[in-house]
């Protein structure tokens, strides 16, 4: 008999939800809001978002009407100022955790330091944060382990560096230990990194630990999700990561390479990014209920949450 565990926390983080109620009470004042780029990496929000009127900014004429709001990532000081020219209402929906780490990277240029931003160079939170720090601010990657090149050529004697609010934390501690290996007069470092970011990774490392099989729910494109299908990974556990229950379909183990033989996963994990709903999760439980459904995985099921 399949069980299936669910890590917690689930749902809606403290920043994706905040973005969602401002987009709609900005819906309400001004009549029409876009955004920019997705609010929230999930398929299934984004089609309901859409239907009420909330949806990605595709064309600079559209913002002759309405409002623009900033999503929880935040955005380049550029656009602020942008749309205070031409007069365009913006919704700043920018998660307070991210704020902070543009705060930190400002602070961190005033006081003459040179800024490294640990995380993916080509996030929207990122090119946020270099906006604020500066020109002179730089992102070094734990996946890729650099590029450290332009680091060594600043020639600066202090170093500030702040995190992605989705990285891990080992991966953090991993370039501040080889920075402390560069020889600078000074090294701040600030754990910019959420905490509830932090919470879900520890409880997905856990739930993989106790199960023979994980399913990672968020969209493809979320950097947190992604994450946490890495961690599963790291631990040996076979995982698959999806984006909303109609992905979960027989057979999907297979075609997601794994060699496990389907009648020996007998306990399933179920871990969600922060932009998933809890009722996706929950969905996609009763699905692992359902006789058919349930196939992907074993003959019968019950959830154990």
């Amino acid at each position: 008999m399949l069980r299936v565990k669910i890590a917690k926390p689930t749902g809606f983080c403290f920043g994706v939800e905040r973005a969602i109620r401002l987009a709609r009470q900005g819906l309400k004042k001004y009549g029409r809001v876009w955004t920019l780029g997705e609010l929230v990496h999930n398929p299934q929000v984004m089609r309901e978002l859409k239907a009420e009127g909330i949806r990605p900014l595709r064309h600079k004429k559209d913002l002759q009407h309405g409002a623009l709001v900033i999503r929880a990532h935040g955005c380049p000081k550029m656009i602020f100022d942008h749309c205070r020219q031409l007069g365009i209402p913006v919704i700043d929906a920018t998660c307070p955790y991210v704020k902070r780490v543009q705060n930190v990277a400002r602070q961190l240029t005033d006081d003459g330091y040179q800024v490294v931003v640990v995380g993916e160079k080509n996030h929207p939170e990122v090119k946020a944060i270099l906006s604020a720090a500066g020109r002179r601010a730089g992102v070094i990657s734990p996946q890729t382990g650099g590029p450290w090149n332009w680091l060594l050529k600043t020639g600066v004697r202090k170093i500030g560096v702040v995190a992605q609010t989705t990285m891990d934390k080992e991966g953090f501690k991993a370039v501040v230990a080889r920075l402390l290996n560069f020889g600078y007069n000074e090294l701040r470092v600030f754990d910019t990194i959420c905490a509830e970011v932090t919470a879900r990774q520890e409880a997905t490392v856990r739930l993989a630990q106790a199960v023979d099989a994980v399913i990672v729910v968020g969209g493809k494109n979320s950097a947190n999700t992604t994450r946490l299908a890495q961690l599963v990974r790291a631990t040996g556990r076979p995982v698959i990561h999806i984006a909303e229950p109609a992905e979960l379909k027989p057979g999907i183990w297979r075609r997601f390479g794994t060699r496990v033989p389907t009648q020996r996963i007998q306990r399933v994990g179920i871990a969600a990014g922060a932009s998933t709903p809890a009722q996706v999760v929950q969905e996609i439980a009763r699905r692992l209920k359902n006789a058919g459904c349930a196939a992907a995985i074993s003959n019968e099921a019950t959830t154990e949450f």
